[in-house]
C-alpha cells in the first residue's frame, strides 16, 4: 500500500518523464551533456533532457541493436563521443553520439550481450558480458 501511495504521489507531482510502450531495462546519463538515454525493449535508445521539463528527443534515437526482452544495457564512453549497447544477437553496437549512427558492430557472444562498459582509463577498451555468464574484453 505504501508503494501505491508513493507512485500516485510521483504522478501527482508530474515526475513521470515519458510513458514508454515497452519496458526500459537501462538508463544512462551522458558524462557532459544534459541528456540521458533510456534503453527500450522496442529495440532503440530514446534520448531525454536531464533538466525540467525532461523532454524526449523525437527526432533522434539510437537504433540497430535488438533487445528482444533481455535486460540489455548501454553505456557512454568516458569522453561522451560513443554510446555502446549490447544486443540479443550477441553483438556490441557502437554508436556515434552526435549522429546516432552505428559506427561499429562487434560480434562478441553466442548468446545475448546484456551489458557493456568502457575501461575507466584506457578509452579504446570495452568489456561485455553475456546471458551465458561469459565476460569478454575488446580493444
Amino acid at each position: 500500500m505504501g508503494i501505491q501511495k508513493l507512485s500516485m504521489l510521483y504522478i501527482g507531482h508530474q515526475l513521470m518523464v515519458y510513458v514508454e510502450a515497452y519496458t526500459c531495462p537501462c538508463v544512462r546519463c551522458h558524462p557532459f551533456d544534459s541528456i540521458f538515454v533510456a534503453q527500450s525493449n522496442g529495440n532503440y535508445d530514446a534520448i531525454f533532457t536531464t533538466t525540467p521539463p525532461y523532454r524526449l528527443n523525437k527526432y533522434k534515437r539510437y537504433e540497430g541493436h535488438v533487445v528482444s526482452g533481455f535486460p540489455i544495457k548501454c553505456n557512454f564512453s568516458l569522453d561522451g563521443k560513443k554510446l555502446a549497447s549490447g544486443s540479443s544477437d550477441g553483438s556490441i553496437y557502437l554508436y556515434d553520439y552526435q549522429s546516432s549512427k552505428v559506427v561499429k558492430k562487434i560480434k562478441a557472444h553466442d548468446q545475448a550481450c546484456i551489458d557493456v562498459a568502457f575501461h575507466p582509463v584506457i578509452p579504446n577498451v570495452i568489456a561485455s558480458c553475456s546471458w551465458d555468464g561469459s565476460i569478454l574484453v575488446f580493444e
